[in-house]
């Protein structure tokens, strides 16, 4: 192989930095959401969390000799292809493992580009971060958050960039002038070096790769977001790769403002979007309608200032000075576990009523993740011993390929994003009935623990409500691989969506979808103890008939849910036609239903008074008799309506058919005929 230090052109190298990174982001989503989704179905953590332990998979450097570290860092890189290419081949607990695998070996591989032992030019990595986000964000802009490389969907896609990242890592070599090196740089300075790299790579996973993930946190405006970070990184790119940075050019003071700056705007965003819940059951409930342009701003500030990451991350490698690989492994492990902490902690904010003592320490600090990976970029450039102007310069010749190649995937990121979203809803004329769904999807989620997106979204076609209510539908968050589930829901089908209670709140998530426009939106929070409860309400019209719209999904203590059924009615009373639906974690008969029965009627009582009836015919075979299931008493999924609603079909199909492991319920309304 051929040292690529010796070779004129920065293209290759710049490009194997872009896609590495790519599939160390990659690897670390489907890491994390397949732990999580194994956790769910069993509502408790077990084995799956041995995974976690390929954080320390750096030991094995300190047991390898010279010739040892050269195998360890050029097998690295190839057991990280490798797993990226094996993960659209497994789900479930088999994924887990590929990805664990591959996170393993990306954190070899970082000590030993921390140390320079790879013939890749360290200084195209800042470069290689940000065409790397921007390839992340292209991905997910084409598949409405989801990113189309990952799953059984794109293997091709995903084969075809690990097929040209083999390519390019054939010009690749372990240098050997490293292998002798003493590695006798301080131990503090590795540290910093390794948490500013790592709480940089926090920012982009959590933050920066998916930009619908600041969407569901505010409802700021997609389409805005996505071309903010793409021009901001853009213009880094092009910036450096036209080698209008000099050595010198950025001073540490500089970067350090820059980050308190980028960290500060994201911190007032999410400050700004936090609510104060109510505290005690007698509390009115809240109602929070949807944020204006001037509470976004702060985000959109942020990504305007996101090239930051990039010279974080130059700073962290370029200017390190040359050192054993083995040298990295305690920095390298430190900063994996302070992102893997930091990931959990925000999963926790989330889970936080489940957590013991934990619970009222994590419940509403949404903003507590972020302040520590902050802190982390900003403590490591304060210490003593960055020169006060860093060396973040490309170093090498104009790079015209960079250029363009930057500018292609921008413009076709941007491009997935106006294709996305350019479906406009279409709205039926005067119809004369309405079928209306609720659907607990589980956060995407199949019995098994697997991703299930493509298999709900195939029930969804199948069922074909005018409207839907999305329960446990969260918001783009790493438990689900940053992927806006409503988002994906909405612009597939060609709905209308208004995703309730934002990510911030700490809610599962209430979202509906309507192919109705959706008018005066706002959520209602009531008393909560386990897990904050935001009911979706809108409003559409339909025929002249102005029909209110509320998505529920309280849990908790019989308290809680009182709470909310004594806030709903009291919202549906200001309608003359109102639609409910929802988990409602309760059965028929418990305080809380009687609330909500003796004003509204529910859909399947009122069309079988017996409490049963038969199966749809497309799944013939989802029935109470051939299911663990007793729709008479067991079910906690309603739809609830205003008595001046006819209902003429209502039906419920069964886990596993469902593709989620909540029942899927829906009825079909008319008008009465003597309205």
């Amino acid at each position: 192989m051929t040292d690529v230090r010796n070779d004129s052109s920065p293209v290759k190298p710049t490009l194997l930095s872009a896609l590495l990174f790519l599939f160390f982001i990659q690897l670390l989503t489907i890491w994390m959401e397949s732990i999580y989704r194994l956790s769910l179905i069993k509502l408790s953590p077990g084995k799956e969390l041995l995974g976690l332990l390929f954080v320390l998979s750096p030991l094995a450097l300190l047991f390898a000799g010279n010739r040892g570290q050269r195998v360890f860092c050029v097998g690295s890189l190839l057991i990280v292809l490798s797993a990226r290419a094996l993960c659209p081949l497994f789900q479930g607990a088999g994924l887990a493992i590929v990805s664990s695998a591959g996170v393993g070996a990306a954190l070899i591989a970082v000590c030993c580009l921390l140390s320079g032992a790879y013939g890749i030019r360290r200084n195209t990595l800042g470069v290689g971060l940000a065409i790397a986000v921007l390839i992340s964000v292209a991905l997910r802009a084409w598949g409405s958050s989801f990113d189309i490389s990952m799953g059984r969907q794109g293997d091709v896609l995903a084969w075809a960039l690990v097929a040209f990242a083999a390519f390019l890592f054939r010009g690749s070599a372990y240098s050997p002038a490293e292998e002798n090196a003493t590695g006798s740089t301080p131990l503090m300075e590795r540290l910093a070096r390794s948490i500013l790299l790592f709480s940089s790579l926090g920012m982009v996973y959590l933050v920066l790769s998916s930009p619908a993930v600041v969407t569901t946190w505010s409802g700021s405006n997609y389409i805005a977001g996505n071309l903010l970070l793409v021009t901001a990184l853009a213009v880094a790119v092009v910036w450096q790769a036209a080698g209008l940075s000099r050595p010198h050019s950025l001073g540490r003071r500089t970067l350090i403002v820059w980050n308190l700056a980028f960290v500060t705007s994201l911190l007032a965003g999410i400050l700004v979007h936090t609510v104060d819940f109510p505290a005690f059951p007698e509390v009115p409930a809240l109602i929070v309608q949807p944020t204006t342009w001037p509470y976004h701003v702060p985000f959109y500030l942020m990504f305007m200032l996101s090239p930051v990451v990039v010279f974080n991350i130059a700073a962290a490698i370029e200017s390190a000075p040359g050192t054993s690989p083995r040298a990295h492994v305690f920095p390298v492990m430190v900063g994996m576990i302070l992102l893997t902490v930091i990931t959990l902690l925000l999963i926790f904010t989330n889970t936080w009523g489940y957590l013991g003592p934990l619970s009222h320490v994590l419940r509403n600090r949404f903003y507590l993740p972020f302040l520590l990976v902050g802190t982390g970029m900003i403590v490591s450039l304060l210490l003593p011993f960055w020169k006060a102007s860093l060396p973040l310069h490309r170093g090498t010749s104009f790079s015209m390929p960079a250029i363009i190649a930057t500018l292609i995937i921008g413009v076709f990121a941007m491009a997935g994003v106006a294709f996305r979203t350019a479906r406009p809803p279409q709205t039926p004329e005067n119809p004369d009935t309405l079928t209306v769904l609720t659907y607990n999807m589980q956060q995407a989620t199949d019995t098994e623990g697997h991703r299930n997106l493509y298999g709900q979204l195939a029930f969804l076609k199948k069922v074909g409500a005018d409207i839907i209510g999305l329960q446990e539908s969260d918001g783009a968050r790493p438990s689900l691989g940053n992927i806006d589930a409503t988002r994906f829901f909405a612009e597939t089908l060609g709905y209308h969506v208004y995703f309730g209670p934002n990510a911030i709140s700490g809610t599962y998530g209430t979202a509906i979808l309507s192919r109705f426009p959706l008018e005066n939106p706002r959520t209602l929070f009531t008393y909560s103890t386990v897990d904050e409860v935001g009911t979706a309400t809108a409003e559409i019209e339909v025929g002249g008939r102005r029909i209110g719209l509320f998505n529920n999904h309280p849990a908790g203590p019989e308290e809680v849910k009182l709470a909310h059924a004594q806030a709903l009615v009291k919202e549906c009373a200001q309608y003359d036609y109102v639609i409910t639906m929802g988990d409602h974690n309760t059965r028929p008969g418990s305080p809380a239903y009687a609330v909500v029965a003796d004003v509204l009627s529910e859909t399947w009582l009122q069309k079988y008074p017996d409490g049963t009836g038969p199966p749809h015919p497309l799944w013939p075979e989802s029935t109470p008799e051939n299911r663990d299931y007793d729709v008479t008493t067991r079910r906690i999924d309603y739809v609830f309506a205003s008595p001046n609603f006819e209902v003429l079909e209502s039906y419920y199909v069964l886990s596993p058919d469902s593709q989620t492991d909540h029942p899927a319920h829906w009825s079909v309304l008319g008008w009465e005929e003597n309205e």
